[in-house]
């Protein structure tokens, strides 16, 4: 008896039948090659923009029956428009939560009243910070580095915040050994600085009191000259009087 095979299972097994998987030669044929020889990132970024270009303005063979004439992607959504935005526009609705820090020696970046960590791999370096809908994103040549939960105060600009960190791995991470390994409860990625809040310092000077008064060294003195001491006593001053 022999068992036969399911046709859909064998249907399913063609490339032709598989949109995925023919994406996926495509990229094969026309980029995998020169992506295994790219030796930065940037390279591997303008190679993957030299791929889109030429898919999307190659013929494809899905089209070829098209009774107006597209065949190429681009031709057939050339109609497609987004809504275009002023760059001012853009501006006010993320400038106020996209911003770049510098990371310290030990990974961590600072913002506002928060110490949190990035990538010690990064050190010196400049990461993006992004705040949309409650998370807090870190970022780094558009490679996500760590990921927050956080409370953002819209209105004031403040960071209320930030809790429950998930740091990813990359290509940016220290070669170098850590002395002690700490798992993640003992791994604090999250210092909050204590509020400062600014006093007013008073100076206060304290006033030096004459130790006679002036009042009373004129009567004195008048005292003295009634009573013939003067001469006696103080001859120079009385010289200079």
């Amino acid at each position: 008896m022999t068992r036969q095979q399911n046709p859909f299972q064998k249907r399913l097994n063609l490339p032709a039948q598989c949109r995925i998987e023919a994406q996926f030669k495509v990229q094969l044929r026309l980029a995998d090659f020169k992506f295994e020889h790219a030796q930065t990132l940037e390279e591997i970024q303008a190679l993957h923009a030299a791929f889109i270009e030429t898919f999307n303005t190659t013929r494809h063979w899905a089209h070829q029956e098209r009774e107006d004439g597209r065949r190429t992607p681009v031709e057939v959504l050339e109609w497609v428009r987004g809504r275009p935005v002023e760059r001012a526009r853009l501006h006010q609705l993320f400038g106020a939560v996209q911003f770049l820090r510098t990371v310290n020696r030990h990974g961590f970046v600072s913002v506002q009243r928060f110490y949190i960590y990035a990538e010690q791999g990064l050190s010196r370096r400049r990461v993006a910070i992004w705040i949309y809908e409650g998370e807090l994103r870190i970022e780094y040549q558009e490679t996500l580095l760590a990921r927050y939960r956080c409370a953002y105060d819209q209105r004031q600009r403040r960071l209320r915040d930030v809790s429950h960190p998930t740091v990813y791995p990359t290509a940016f991470a220290s070669p170098q050994l850590e002395l002690l390994e700490l798992d993640e409860t003992q791994w604090i990625k999250v210092q909050q600085r204590a509020a400062h809040h600014r006093t007013r310092r008073m100076s206060q000077f304290a006033e030096q009191l004459p130790l006679i008064h002036v009042g009373n060294v004129v009567l004195l003195w008048s005292y003295l000259l009634c009573e013939g001491v003067g001469k006696n006593f103080f001859p120079h001053v009385y010289t200079v009087m």
